[in-house]
């Protein structure tokens, strides 16, 4: 069964069997009923929800012969002419087709005809937003004193694009988004007609995939009756099945990544990502239902009657308040208004998976972050401005269920290849900065661009061992080999060089602190320009960057979108170019690891404010101050980033 036939055949036929749109029957039929009827009416709405069937159907009550309490009997002439189609007073037109001025004179003229054989000739102009501004003013006089026998019935997805000067010429309609539950009653109720065995999930997860349009739903209802075999004896529809056609994701699915991200369990977050990604999701419609089950669980924790709006069965409904009962209030308004801010830049990301792992990383850990409230309530009370019984309470620690089994069994991440340690004092030629596909065997073997100096790798330390600023992600190019291991510092001084201090393979840099961010920029500079014309190129283009020391001591450039240029940009950030800078740092005097990011606002106000960012011994010396180990060991936080005077 197609869905052409699907529809037609359950097409509503009267006001009271619109799903959902009481108000708008109600209204039509009393109109009808007092012969209280004006000459143009207008239909608002999103699609599938009724908008062209209410006035087909208004069409039919105004025509109809024995109607009956402002409803037509459908079985006079002129109701089965217009359900069909074939009446000649009742006129469909589609805006999106004909919308010049032609068109609507067309229209103007034939107004002045009486109707055929019913009472009244009706128009009925579908997507009326369409039609052009020089068409409306040709209708516009007509629309303002038709004749008697004529009525316009407009509908419209976009009712903003109609003119003012015609709005206020009409009755006004605007029809609601269907709730789910009169989905799914509808779609039972068709099942049972048509002998379609389906779960009681299956129709769930259909109106949900629906988003409130009736049409909508009969389309996707139909498709998974031709994809499972919904009418064959035995077959039956199951909700795995519908999530598996379209691609939205299950309860359970959404229940685990809420959890994460309440429980700040970022391992589990990326593991249900993976799993959502390799079954084929659609992750744009897996973020939105993410921010709809966190909304539900927020209102289950502010509204003890959240059950009176929410479209939510009794075990789910359940499920949620159990959730929200132990979870803080502003820990769930801190995600969700995490998730909402980034909304509109997730549906325009290129890359939607990527996006939606960095973005999860980041709203989950600044929700879970210390907040500025509990640090100024912190400071007062440490000061003595305010009691000690004003403190903020610890944060209450939540226990996440382990994970189901399902993710378990269904998903195993690949194992990482173990890749060899370089031993200390062997030398490695660098190649090309590689992405993840470059990376394999096949792809060592292409060609490298230019020579690169010979460069001794760091002692190598298990991945545990990395310290938080090595796991903070970086949007800027690191100009190093990607399999080159972090350092840290040595405990005890075993194994420090007796001259500096530091192990042998501790980098130059953090052996000499002596330069600043611009001599190192102007040390850079001028090694390219000594290298050739291209190099020349680049050290011109890097001139203009803001240098400044990173947390890990390598040399941070950063370039101003509004101040240079976009060729100059993608110049600096192309894979030749930057060999060649990496090549060009390694023979300074003392070799530098160089950052190429972007400069962002919050930066240029802190040039502004006279501040520069901590270096690493700086940042030493501050945590180990008296007051800062003090606040540290009360609120149970690291200092991470710094800003002092320049």
């Amino acid at each position: 069964m197609s869905y052409q036939v699907l529809a037609r055949k359950w097409r509503p036929q009267t006001f009271a069997e619109v799903v959902g749109q009481e108000h708008i029957g109600r209204t039509l039929k009393n109109a009808v009923a007092q012969n209280r009827i004006g000459h143009a009416y207008l239909f608002v709405g999103s699609r599938g929800i009724g908008k062209t069937t209410t006035a087909r159907i208004f069409a039919k009550a105004l025509n109809c012969r024995q109607p009956q309490e402002g409803e037509p009997c459908c079985k006079c002439d002129n109701c089965l002419e217009i359900s069909q189609g074939n009446s000649m007073d009742v006129i469909e037109i589609d805006g999106a087709s004909h919308n010049k001025v032609e068109d609507v004179r067309d229209i103007r003229d034939s107004v002045h005809y009486s109707p055929n054989k019913s009472k009244f000739k009706v128009y009925i102009i579908d997507e009326v937003h369409m039609l052009s501004t020089a068409a409306w003013n040709a209708l516009l006089k007509t629309l303002e004193e038709p004749p008697a026998h004529v009525k316009f019935l407009f509908a419209t997805t976009e009712p903003h694009k109609v003119l003012p000067t015609i709005v206020s010429r009409c009755q006004r309609f605007d029809l609601r988004r269907i709730p789910v539950p009169l989905i799914v009653e509808h779609l039972r109720f068709i099942a049972e007609k048509e002998k379609v065995n389906i779960e009681e999930g299956a129709l769930a997860a259909i109106a949900r995939a629906a988003d409130g349009g009736m049409r909508d739903a009969q389309s996707i209802f139909d498709q998974m009756i031709a994809f499972c075999g919904g009418l064959q004896e035995g077959e039956l529809i199951r909700e795995q099945d519908v999530i598996d056609v379209f691609g939205i994701a299950s309860g359970n699915e959404l229940r685990e990544l809420a959890l994460a991200a309440l429980g700040n369990d970022l391992n589990r977050a990326m593991l249900v990502l993976q799993k959502l990604s390799d079954l084929g999701r659609d992750l744009e419609r897996v973020f939105e239902d993410l921010i709809l089950y966190v909304r539900n669980i927020m209102l289950c924790a502010v509204s003890p009657d959240a059950k009176r709006f929410l479209e939510l069965s009794s075990s789910e409904l359940a499920e949620l308040e159990k959730m929200a009962a132990s979870v803080d209030v502003q820990l769930l308004q801190r995600i969700l208004q995490g998730l909402i801010a980034q909304e509109w830049d997730f549906r325009s990301a290129l890359n939607k998976r990527v996006y939606l792992e960095v973005m999860l990383c980041r709203v989950i850990a600044e929700a879970h972050s210390v907040q500025i409230d509990e640090i100024m309530t912190r400071l007062n009370v440490m000061s003595g401005l305010l009691p000690a019984e004003q403190a903020p309470p610890p944060r209450a620690q939540i226990n996440l269920p382990p994970i189901s089994a399902e993710f378990l069994t269904e998903h195993k991440p690949p194992e990482a290849k173990k890749q060899p340690k370089p031993q200390a004092g062997s030398k490695i030629e660098p190649e090309a900065i590689k992405t993840e596909t470059q990376l394999d065997e096949k792809s060592q073997s292409e060609e490298k661009v230019g020579p690169a100096p010979e460069i001794t790798p760091l002692d190598t330390q298990e991945d545990e061992k990395f310290s938080e600023s090595d796991a903070k992600e970086d949007t800027g190019f690191l100009l190093a080999l990607e399999d080159e291991p972090a350092f840290d510092l040595p405990e005890s001084d075993e194994g420090l060089d007796t001259e500096e201090g530091f192990p042998p393979s501790t980098p130059a840099l953090l052996q000499d602190l002596t330069y600043t961010p611009e001599q190192r920029q102007e040390q850079l500079c001028q090694a390219l320009e000594q290298a050739g014309p291209t190099q020349s190129k680049l050290a011109q283009i890097i001139a203009g960057f803001q240098p400044s020391w990173q947390n890990d001591g390598s040399l941070r450039l950063a370039y101003d979108q509004r101040k240079v240029d976009e060729q100059d940009v993608r110049l600096v950030l192309d894979p030749k170019s930057l060999n060649l800078i990496k090549a060009a740092c390694q023979q300074l005097p003392t070799p530098v690891e160089v950052v190429i990011d972007r400069w962002t606002p919050a930066e240029e106000e802190e040039v502004k404010n006279g501040l520069r960012q901590a270096s690493f011994d700086e940042m030493t010396k501050i945590a180990d101050e008296a007051f800062v180990k003090t606040f540290n060991e009360a609120l149970d936080t690291v200092v991470i980033d710094a800003r002092l005077p320049q």
